[in-house]
């Protein structure tokens, strides 16, 4: 659309004349008429007095043309300045926009990089052992070294018998205070660590570790690769979009 078929296409829609229009501007009919053919574009102020003419604002007028239209109208400066403030306010938005889309992107690959190295669900699950309770002013591997204590003796032979009952009765009591349990863990906590119990403490020893599948880490993979899909194919619509 051109500006000369604008105001044909006004004047029609008000029922209005050449002369009528013309005076209502206050300008001249032929100049009127230069302006409907296209021969002729108005002045800054011509052009104000004929949008309150024709009963129309200036983003409606600018609304009704392309955006190559519009460049052929930028000598009036009014539109000039309107094409200006709008492609201004367009590149803030796309600016603002790139900088969203990539820090979505960002997320994505952050999350799914997580997820990959198990590095928020660890993926090793760690087994630890206590054979008993440890008393107050034992060895915290009693359960383990207790026979150290209790040498066979190479004396006479009634030392030898006296050493190795004692060792068989503390080989008995030591079965009757076994009391095993187990604990999992994704954190290695070393060869062992102690935990204070009732009646003393419980030492728990590293037995070995397996790697067990976590959903969370599958969670945050899918959604990483999500937001780089979602990311990547909104930046591609918004270049198609500013390409129009």
């Amino acid at each position: 659309m051109t500006l000369g078929e604008y105001i044909r296409e006004k004047r029609a829609a008000m029922a209005l004349s050449q002369p009528q229009l013309a005076e209502q501007i206050g300008i001249e009919q032929s100049y009127l008429s230069k302006l409907e053919n296209d021969k002729s574009l108005p002045s800054n102020d011509v052009f104000r007095r004929l949008l309150n003419a024709i009963e129309t604002s200036l983003p409606n007028f600018v609304a009704a043309f392309s955006a190559e239209e519009l460049q052929q109208l930028t000598a009036i400066a009014d539109i000039e300045h309107f094409v200006k403030q709008k492609n201004q306010k367009q590149q803030r938005h796309s600016a603002v926009l790139v900088l969203s889309l990539s820090f979505i992107f960002a997320l994505g690959a952050a999350c799914f990089y997580a997820g990959f190295q198990a590095l928020c669900f660890p993926e090793k699950l760690y087994q630890y052992q206590s054979q008993g309770v440890v008393l107050p002013g034992e060895s915290a591997f009693v359960f383990t070294d207790w026979d150290r204590y209790f040498p066979i003796s190479m004396g006479s032979d009634e030392a030898i018998r006296q050493s190795i009952n004692a060792k068989a009765e503390q080989e008995q009591l030591m079965y009757k205070r076994l009391a095993q349990i187990s604990e999992l863990s994704f954190e290695h906590k070393g060869e062992y660590y102690i935990l204070p119990v009732a009646g003393g403490s419980r030492t728990f020893m590293y037995k070995g570790g397996h790697k067990v599948e976590r959903v969370g880490n599958t969670v945050l993979q899918l959604l990483g690769l999500f937001l780089m899909v979602f990311s990547t194919v909104l930046s591609f619509g918004r270049k198609k979009l500013y390409n129009l």
